[in-house]
C-alpha cells in the first residue's frame, strides 16, 4: 500500500478485506493509496480525500452507511427535515461529507474548516457539487485573531492546546460576520463539530439565532476531556431553543430546536430526550 500505517491498522484492513469478501455484517471493499493530500479511499465507486488513512475506518459498511451514519448523528430525519433550497452551515466539515448527505436533499451546504489539510481534501471531495461550497475560516465568539493547533491526523484540530499539533495564529470570526459576509440570511441546519468550542460558536450567533431552525453540536468530551453540552444548554435555551441531549452510536450530541418552528408544528415533536428541567 505505501502507506505509513501502524502494524495493528494494517491487521484490521486484511481483517476487514476476509469481512468483504464473505459479506460479513455488510462490510464491502475499501482500498487504500497514498496521495498528496493525505490518502484517498477507494469505497462504492467513490474516491474519498482524507488527511489520514486511519479515517478508512468510517467506511467499513461502504459510502451510502457513512452518510446514513452522519444524517443519524445530526439528526437529519429526527430533528430536522432537510428539502431542496434548504441551507446547511457545517462548522469543523472535516473533509466534507456531509456536503454529500445535503446533496441528498437538493439542500445548499456551507462547508467551514479551518485545518488546511483537512480543507484541501473537503475542496476535493465537493467538487462537482453545485450547492457545495468550502470556506476556509475559524469560527469563535469573537472577531479577530486566536492560536490554532492542527491535528488532522486525529480529527483532532482545535484552538485548545493539548499538545496535539503544530500552532499557528487564524483570524477569527462569529458565525453572525461569516453569515453577513457570505449574504446567509437563514440557517436550517446548522452542524457544528469545533472540537470543545461548541459554547464559543454559540457565543457569536448573535442576531442569527432568530433565523436558524435547528442546530446540532457533538458536545463530546472533546474540550480537555470535558463535554460542552450543559453551557451550549445555557445558551440555546436563552435564546429560545428547545434543547435534547442524546448519545447517537457512539456520538454524544446536544441539538437546539426553535422554540417559533415548534410552535408552527414545521419542525419534529418532544421526543423525551431533552434535558430535564
Amino acid at each position: 500500500m505505501g502507506l505509513d500505517l501502524p502494524p495493528k491498522q494494517r491487521l484490521k484492513l486484511v481483517r476487514q478485506s476476509l469481512y468483504a469478501a464473505f459479506g460479513f455484517r455488510g462490510h464491502v471493499p475499501v482500498k487504500i493509496r497514498d496521495h498528496p493530500l493525505g490518502a484517498v479511499i477507494g469505497v462504492s465507486g467513490m474516491r474519498v480525500y482524507v488527511p489520514s488513512p486511519l479515517r478508512w475506518k468510517l467506511y467499513k459498511k461502504g459510502w451510502r452507511a457513512r452518510l446514513d451514519q452522519l444524517e443519524r448523528e445530526y439528526g437529519v430525519g429526527q430533528h430536522v427535515s432537510l428539502k431542496p433550497g434548504d441551507v446547511i452551515v457545517d462548522i469543523g466539515a472535516n473533509a466534507g461529507e456531509f456536503a454529500h448527505v445535503a446533496a441528498r436533499y437538493g439542500a445548499t451546504i456551507h462547508c467551514i474548516e479551518p485545518d488546511p489539510r483537512a480543507l484541501v481534501c473537503l475542496k476535493a471531495n465537493i467538487e462537482g457539487l453545485p450547492d457545495a461550497c468550502a470556506h476556509d475560516a475559524l469560527i469563535w465568539k469573537e472577531n479577530g485573531e486566536i492560536s490554532f493547533f492542527s491535528a488532522p491526523e486525529r480529527a483532532d484540530s482545535s484552538v485548545f492546546d493539548e499538545g496535539q499539533g503544530p500552532e499557528s495564529l487564524r483570524r477569527a470570526v462569529t458565525l453572525e460576520r461569516f453569515c453577513a459576509d457570505n449574504a446567509i440570511t437563514h440557517i436550517d441546519l446548522l452542524k457544528c463539530d469545533a472540537e470543545g468550542a461548541e459554547p464559543e460558536v454559540l457565543e457569536g450567533v448573535g442576531a442569527m439565532f432568530a433565523h436558524i431552525r435547528v442546530i446540532a453540536l457533538d458536545t463530546g468530551a472533546e474540550r480537555k476531556g470535558e463535554r460542552t453540552h450543559e453551557a451550549c444548554r445555557a445558551i440555546l435555551e436563552a435564546n429560545e431553543f428547545k434543547v435534547f441531549d442524546e448519545t447517537v452510536g457512539k456520538r454524544l450530541m446536544t441539538y437546539g430546536v426553535n422554540r417559533q418552528d415548534l410552535d408552527k408544528n414545521e419542525a419534529f415533536p418532544d421526543n423525551g430526550a431533552s434535558f430535564p428541567e
